[in-house]
């Protein structure tokens, strides 16, 4: 059980944390967060993650009230105090409380334990169905708090037994709600769109495994060629590469999770591994 969270530097009970009803992301859903895991005790990918949260900050000209590295110092402190094991951890960066309920002022930073999200192993095995659906995220390259689309989808989601939606614009299939996604050609070639969306850090490391063994091209991806694609996958903090077998109604080739896919999720597993080896034999 999560006991504490950090509130501006302040360790907290977390039943007992709060902010004022004055703070711009409840009035007007301004800020930003990221989301880490935490796995035998150690925050994974710390340093990609807080940068991306203080790139995400900077698209809202919102500064970290901290440095980096007083903020990655506190998260070691959250995960100490909590006897964190395999968790989650989710930083938050709000507008203040503005006197006007409009301008941002100096803003607050909370971080928070979350539990870990575990998927079945049927993801793995089975693939999963996803749904496209046109909608373009206003800053995209910005983590933000605002998930209005994808929330308001999310009974639709899961009627039609589906894990994720993938937004497009009319023209590109650009991200998911929480994903990036990736298709592979039957030349084996792999391809991620580049713009338009936000940069996973798994996705990040998957560009970096993946180039080792294939093609990799980063450009735009059409609902066509998505459709048409040999396998597809999406990537993310919780999912890893989990394999797309249908999108809608449309079955993604052979129906089965293919072998691109699943030796990319066994090699994202070991760079995971290794990372976690690596950070506790420098502690």
């Amino acid at each position: 059980m999560i006991q504490f969270y950090n509130v501006n530097g302040e360790l907290v009970n977390a039943v007992e944390a709060s902010l004022k009803v004055t703070d711009l992301a409840t009035l007007r859903g301004y800020g930003v967060f990221d989301f880490f895991l935490v796995r035998s005790g150690v925050p994974m990918y710390v340093d990609d993650y807080v940068a991306r949260f203080e790139r995400s900050a900077g698209h809202l000209n919102l500064d970290l009230p901290i440095s980096k590295e007083a903020l990655k110092e506190q998260i070691q402190a959250l995960i100490q105090v909590n006897k964190l094991d395999d968790a989650a951890i989710q930083l938050v960066l709000t507008g203040g409380y503005a006197e006007d309920g409009y301008t941002p002022v100096q803003p607050n930073l909370l971080m928070l334990g979350r539990p870990m999200l575990i998927y079945n192993n049927d993801v793995l095995t089975k693939g999963v169905k996803v749904l496209l659906h046109q909608h373009q995220r206003e800053l995209p390259e910005a983590k933000t708090i605002n998930y209005l689309t994808g929330i308001r989808l999310a009974g639709n989601m899961k009627q039609q037994g589906a894990v994720e939606i993938l937004y497009h614009d009319g023209q590109f299939v650009r991200e998911g709600v929480r994903s990036n996604f990736f298709i592979i050609t039957k030349d084996n070639i792999i391809i991620t769109p580049k713009d338009k969306l936000l940069h996973g850090i798994t996705r990040k490391n998957t560009i970096a495994l993946a180039q080792q063994h294939f093609t990799l091209e980063e450009r735009d991806v059409t609902p066509q060629e998505l459709l048409a694609a040999k396998e597809v996958f999406i990537t993310s903090t919780t999912k890893g590469a989990m394999p797309v077998v249908q999108i809608d109604h449309h079955i993604i080739g052979d129906g089965k999770p293919g072998e691109v896919t699943l030796l990319l999720g066994k090699l994202l597993h070991e760079h995971d591994i290794h990372y976690i080896e690596s950070r506790k034999v420098m502690a």
